[in-house]
């Protein structure tokens, strides 16, 4: 009777027995002092490491961003929601706004009104935008800071901090509108205001191109421009339509519907860079393959020895899918906290941010997605190793031995 299976039973009397020490042999052959091939699974582990950082910081602030725009076009340009009075009659549209308002899922409700202008200042630079008259209610309100003078004061405008260089307060400024013809749909028309007040909001393209008034300058300029009610809510918006729709208002708009093409691009542009972090997946999953093949084949004479020491095929595959679990898992663990750790730190780094992107951003890490990349990297690094490993076990265990690598 061979002394093998002696020497088996003593070191390996059972699957159960087998567990711990395989535990403690998959931890010896990735990070032991005395492993020649430990700084390998170092790299690995930095690698997935990094790689994870990276994805989750770029797919949070890509996230942030888009949150930020969204408040934007939420807070600034065409709100939760919008209603169109059926008669465009400023009395009326106030009665509806009151109305509206009244309601518990509304925040708040206020009339107001838009149309293009193109305003040319005193030293020639012209500005194509829009002029608002709004009650400026909501979050609008107080989003909305004045740097100088009165906001809404009757027969004069608010331009923008962002134009100050050529429109200051007290000058005077040509604005080109379009106005209902006799003949003509519409012509236009130039009147001259002035500028009574700057003021400034977080959004630089809204200041960039718009003008503010009260509503009754700007009726005085265009007695035809269409009045709305817009609304502010704190529930769901399609919620909101509906419970309007039902008392009847026919023509409401939720923000989505209103800027459906920019939303459709924002969506677009998110799956693109979803696309994009997806190969950015791939690459990671392809280093993690090759990177367990190229530790397993310098391994071999180490999987040859266990092998004649009576282990078996499914406990060497054991060894080392645990061993792979334990790199990925090292580096899964140092990804994570590097991206936590980076995202609490940002609210120190934002000013810089800001200086340089002109936003406040609210960075977030979304657990399901950090979840979803953890368990794909421990996954196809247990199938990579259980693949390796079965390829080595194929070869004879002497020609394990006497060669340094398997073809």
């Amino acid at each position: 009777m061979s002394p093998m299976p002696s020497m088996a039973s003593e070191c390996f009397p059972s699957r159960t027995a087998d567990m711990g020490l395989l535990l403690r042999l998959s931890a010896r052959y990735a990070f032991s002092n005395q492993n020649r091939h430990r700084s390998t699974s170092v790299r690995i582990a930095l690698g997935l490491a990094l790689c994870l950082f990276a994805i989750v910081a770029v797919l949070s602030f890509m996230q942030a961003l888009q949150r930020d725009q969204f408040e934007d076009i939420r807070t600034f340009e065409s709100f939760d929601l919008q209603v169109q009075p059926e008669v465009n009659d400023l009395e009326k549209a106030l009665e509806i706004a009151d109305r509206i308002e009244a309601l518990d899922s509304v925040t708040s409700a206020f009339v107001y009104a838009d149309i293009p202008v193109i305003t040319q200042a005193s030293d020639g630079s012209t500005v194509a935008g829009r002029l608002r008259a709004i009650q400026a209610e909501g979050r609008f309100a107080e989003q909305l800071n004045s740097y100088r003078g009165n906001i809404f004061t009757e027969g004069k405008l608010a331009s923008s901090y962002s134009n100050s260089r050529s429109i200051r307060v007290g000058e005077e400024v040509k604005m080109t509108l379009l106005r209902k013809g006799r003949q003509a749909t519409v012509i236009p028309a130039q009147r001259t205001l002035e500028i009574g007040s700057l003021y400034y909001t977080t959004s630089y393209d809204f200041d960039h191109t718009t003008f503010l008034c009260d509503l009754p300058t700007l009726l005085q300029l265009n007695p035809d421009a269409p009045l709305k009610v817009g609304l502010y809510t704190d529930q769901k918006v399609e919620t909101v339509k509906q419970e309007l729709v039902d008392i009847g208002f026919s023509q409401v708009s939720t923000w989505r519907e209103i800027n459906a093409s920019l939303y459709g691009a924002m969506e677009l542009e998110q799956k693109m860079m979803t696309l994009m972090l997806f190969l950015m997946v791939i690459v990671v999953l392809v280093h993690i393959r090759s990177s367990s093949r190229r530790l397993l084949l310098a391994k071999q004479r180490e999987i040859a020895m266990l092998r004649s020491m009576g282990l078996t095929k499914g406990g060497v595959q054991l060894l080392f899918v645990l061993q792979a679990l334990l790199v990925a898992g090292i580096g899964v663990v140092l990804g994570s906290l590097l991206a936590i750790t980076a995202v609490s730190l940002y609210p120190n780094l934002s000013n810089i941010v800001y200086q340089s992107m002109g936003v406040h951003l609210t960075l977030s890490i979304r657990s399901s997605e950090l979840l979803i990349l953890s368990i794909s990297i421990l996954l196809f690094s247990m199938l990579a190793a259980y693949q390796g490993t079965h390829r080595v076990l194929k070869v004879d265990i002497m020609e394990m031995f006497a060669h340094d690598e398997v073809s």
